[in-house]
């Protein structure tokens, strides 16, 4: 049985540099390899103009970022290049399916989670699925807002999910 820990995407800057949200998703995805070190890692995040204008994959950042932290090339499967959330979970489910996972960790922010759950729980229902969710340490006004955007996009993805999609896995 092969169990995958997926890290979602966030942002990083023209230059390749990762945001400190980014960074913290991958310091706990660490943390939950060294705890299941015969995991393997997905990585999403692709390029876009709200989250990834350099010329790597967001997820190829994301990925030098955890070999730097000791993680073997070796335990990585391909990188999700997606673009946003419901993409995670659309194109990590081939690559779960392939590899026949039968469990998952995924990890990305408190303020993100609970959409992360709705998606990954209506498309992916047959995994069974821990998630994780870093801190986010944020100014209360960038928190606020990212809260109300979630809120948001919460129903929207519902809705989304509801109308143009089925179960994958």
């Amino acid at each position: 049985m092969t169990h995958v820990i997926i890290v979602l995407g966030n942002k990083n800057d023209k230059y390749g540099n990762l945001s400190p949200i980014s960074k913290s998703r991958c310091d706990l995805a660490y943390e939950l390899f060294c705890k299941k070190p015969q995991s393997k890692l997905i990585c999403t995040g692709g390029f876009g103009k709200n989250f990834n204008q350099s010329s790597h994959s967001h997820a190829s950042l994301v990925g030098l970022y955890l070999t730097s932290l000791g993680i073997s090339e070796q335990m990585f499967l391909d990188n999700a290049l997606s673009r946003f959330t419901i993409e995670d979970a659309t194109l990590t489910a081939p690559l779960l399916s392939a590899h026949k996972a039968q469990s998952v960790d995924i990890v990305s922010s408190d303020f993100h989670i609970q959409r992360v759950k709705l998606i990954f729980d209506y498309l992916q229902p047959s995994l069974s699925k821990q998630f994780h969710c870093s801190k986010a340490f944020l100014p209360e006004s960038e928190r606020s807002r990212l809260e109300a955007h979630e809120a948001h996009a919460i129903q929207r993805d519902f809705q989304s999910l509801q109308t143009y999609y089925s179960p994958l896995l």
